[in-house]
């Protein structure tokens, strides 16, 4: 009896020392076609929106190995994958289903000619960050508000871009989970960018090196 006894606390011990670690994974291409069917949506008809033929999105990335510490190691630990492929139209209807997603990319609208004037100048350049960059001295306070203002917006796009992500594949948008992908979720933000500007505009590759388009 006393064997027994021993044996089950002993097991549930063992079962309290599994940890459970939940890895969220960014679906790079769909998100990437989500967000370019989004902006068509709700950009549409103003100054830079993207043109036919646009390139393709990149293909989804490998998935990243993770690093074997010594508590991996030493205690048992369980790791829950979310399961099931995450689909653009899982993206798609996450992002617009956020508010203030929409509202940013209607301001971000609303002040396109002005960001597409600072661009066409070389006064910013898109980042790959996926800001914009100012690459010299901006004298006009209107100018530099304009850069403040549309990368506040840009940030709200990727966070949401980065929660989408984490909902399609049916977990929570903790922090801790969408810390996760928001790294991912700018990158892929950033790509965009790339992608749709325009001849003579200054982009940032991922490499951190600069070119003119």
């Amino acid at each position: 009896m006393r064997r027994a006894l021993l044996t089950t606390v002993l097991w549930l011990a063992t079962l309290a020392c599994i940890h459970v670690v939940v890895n969220v994974y960014f679906p790079e291409s769909a998100a990437k076609g989500a967000l370019a069917t989004l902006e068509d949506e709700l950009l549409k008809g103003s100054p830079g929106t993207p043109k036919e033929g646009a390139p393709a999105p990149a293909p989804p990335p490998s998935p990243k190995p993770q690093p074997q510490g010594l508590l991996r190691r030493l205690v048992p630990m369980e790791t829950a994958h979310a399961g099931g492929p995450v689909t653009e139209e899982d993206i798609f209807n996450r992002i617009k289903g956020m508010p203030e997603v929409v509202e940013a990319y209607q301001r971000i609208g609303g002040r396109m000619p002005r960001v597409d004037a600072l661009r066409a100048s070389g006064a910013v350049g898109e980042g790959n960050q996926g800001l914009l960059v100012v690459r010299g001295g901006l004298s006009d306070r209107r100018d530099q508000r304009t850069v403040e203002e549309e990368n506040a917006d840009r940030e709200v796009v990727i966070r949401g871009l980065a929660r989408a992500a984490v909902l399609a594949q049916g977990q929570p948008d903790s922090d801790a989970n969408v810390s996760q992908v928001l790294g991912d979720a700018r990158s892929t933000f950033a790509a965009l960018r790339r992608d749709r500007s325009q001849p003579g505009w200054w982009i940032q590759e991922p490499n951190g090196a600069w070119r003119q388009r």
